[in-house]
């Protein structure tokens, strides 16, 4: 009884929120007519999906505009926030709807921009693991693995390997290109045929002898590697299942890594800035913070009226997955980039940041597709944001 009355008012907090947003001007200056004092026409749709996990759908027709919101309660249910590439190794494209499939998620939307290349244009987070790193500026979306501390904040990012005798060397990037002047880069599986070790360079491949645990320093993850060999190679060294670190040769980055013996224990550190937190993902720009809208002055073309995707964060520590459709003229025309963040912010958004948009904006429930992509199908994409129904299995 009383988990039922829960779910109730569940649904009439999640009704009021919305009706709140479209008693309002909807960010499009035009939701009220003012010459005949009335508001549009509107259709509101609200269901439960699983137990703290609501699903609501708002259809105005004389905007047009169609809106799709999933409220998550992550800190009170048994649900999960994760992520998760389209494939198992960079270049990876798929269909959101496959990502969720193959992930076991009960609902999912896409996640970051991807890059012509085929992966994720920010850092990304996976089950613990580092995909890769990225000096695109950025924010990312991240939860802690209990759910309880959830974050949208550009990223202190930081990666290194510690030596046996405490010298910690900095590993400048991770599965995002070779390495430059003064530079130590890494290479490992999730960088397939995208970032593989560069040629050319002085390398130590690294063979994992544990699984990534949350750093001892309080802060990001580390996992422990030992040396398996070092070595110049012009066609560059090959990963055999492990990280592999790279420098150019004749440099002192080249001198450390080859002074590295063969079965030295190292571990290898990385952090975004949070603790105990295992899945993140990227976007641009940030939509809100501190519980006001952010997004400025903005004339793009990025920032006028698109179909949407973004995830924000709740006072009380809620997750909004909210899609918007848009380029369908008699349907939905979308939102401009101040337009989606006063919808965030009228949703009870503390932070919110804006992810890829366009033809990838995508919302997937059990398995269907409930939004209308703006292609006229669902476009193949690099990475999505995903809600599992409890535990994720693949966290170690």
């Amino acid at each position: 009884m009383k988990a039922t009355i829960s779910r109730l008012l569940g649904l009439v907090t999640t009704f009021a929120l919305v009706t709140a947003v479209l008693s309002n001007t909807a960010g499009a200056g035009n939701v009220r007519d003012r010459d005949r004092g009335q508001l549009p026409k509107k259709k509101i749709v609200t269901r439960n999906i699983a137990p703290g996990l609501t699903f609501t759908k708002i259809i105005q027709k004389k905007i047009p505009l169609r809106t799709y919101i999933l409220t998550a309660d992550v800190k009170n249910q048994p649900l999960t926030m994760d992520v998760a590439l389209a494939g198992a190794a960079m270049p990876t494209r798929t269909q959101t709807s496959r990502i969720a499939k193959r992930n076991g998620a009960i609902a999912a939307v896409n996640g970051d921009f991807g890059t012509f290349s085929g992966g994720p244009a920010h850092p990304f987070e996976q089950d613990g693991q580092l995909v890769r790193s990225s000096t695109t500026p950025g924010f990312l979306f991240a939860a802690s693995k209990d759910e309880q501390q959830l974050f949208v904040a550009p990223p202190k990012q930081f990666v290194s390997m510690t030596l046996p005798d405490g010298t910690v060397l900095p590993i400048d990037r991770w599965n995002d290109g070779g390495p430059g002047t003064g530079e130590i880069t890494a290479s490992t599986p999730f960088g397939g045929s995208l970032e593989p070790p560069p040629p050319g360079s002085c390398s130590a491949r690294l063979l994992p002898s544990g699984t990534p645990v949350p750093s001892t320093t309080g802060d990001g993850m580390q996992q422990d590697f030992t040396v398996n060999e070092t070595g110049c190679f012009e066609s560059g060294m090959l990963r055999n299942g492990g990280a592999v670190l790279s420098a150019i040769p004749a440099s002192d980055e080249a001198l450390q890594l080859l002074s590295l013996v063969p079965g030295t224990a190292v571990t290898l550190r990385w952090t975004f800035g949070w603790p105990n937190v295992y899945d993140a993902i990227g976007g641009v720009p940030q939509l809100v913070a501190d519980g006001r809208s952010v997004v400025g002055t903005c004339t793009a073309s990025v920032c006028r009226r698109n179909p949407r995707t973004g995830v924000g964060i709740t006072a009380d520590g809620k997750v909004l997955l909210v899609v918007v459709d848009g380029r369908q003229k008699k349907f939905s025309i979308g939102l401009t980039l101040n337009q989606f963040a006063w919808l965030f912010k009228r949703l009870g958004a503390v932070s919110a940041l804006n992810l890829d948009g366009g033809g990838s904006s995508t919302m997937v429930i059990k398995g269907e597709v409930v939004n209308r992509p703006s292609s006229g199908f669902e476009r193949r994409v690099t990475n999505a944001l995903l809600v599992l129904p409890g535990p994720d299995p693949e966290e170690p």
